[in-house]
């Protein structure tokens, strides 16, 4: 029993526009990162990093991209399936496509930072500092959310007794 009165289509229509949300909320964060990277070639400084920093930053790139259109994939099979009857299907693939996007987006922040950190205070600097990076976001983004004991929304009203 969820605790809430609504039909099978009903839920998962709720379930669909949650998942629509998170994703939106992922989406900005990837996408400012993304054009951090698309724009940074064309700044004076990029032109004297090396060949570890450039490949690097390849990287970083062509990941942020990557994860743009992972974020973007829930969007386009509910359009393929529009009119189906098949929200499940769409409910769960982009359930799953969320919870890898959430590792995405922890390990896009972190290489972020660990490249300008390294650009400017060099490796040493920037494998301490984006590790650390790394740790906190699978902290938080993967270890947290699996330690918390979670409790129902739904209050809990004391008997007459309970004064």
């Amino acid at each position: 029993m969820n605790g809430r009165n609504e039909s099978v289509e009903e839920r998962l229509d709720r379930n669909w526009n949650e998942l629509m949300q998170e994703l939106r909320v992922m989406q900005t964060g990837a996408q400012i990162l993304a054009a951090f990277l698309v724009v940074l070639p064309f700044q004076t400084g990029f032109a004297s990093l090396g060949h570890p920093e450039r490949a690097f930053y390849l990287v970083l790139l062509v990941f942020s991209a990557l994860l743009i259109v992972l974020l973007v994939t829930p969007v386009a099979v509910h359009r393929h399936f529009f009119g189906q009857r098949v929200k499940v299907t769409t409910v769960r693939m982009g359930h799953l496509i969320s919870k890898i996007v959430i590792i995405g987006v922890g390990v896009l922040v972190a290489g972020c930072v660990w490249f300008v950190v390294q650009v400017l205070y060099g490796w040493v600097a920037g494998t301490l500092v984006g590790g650390l990076v790394m740790l906190a976001a699978v902290f938080l983004l993967v270890v947290l959310p699996r330690i918390i004991k979670p409790k129902s929304s739904v209050p809990v009203l004391p008997t007459d007794g309970d004064g």
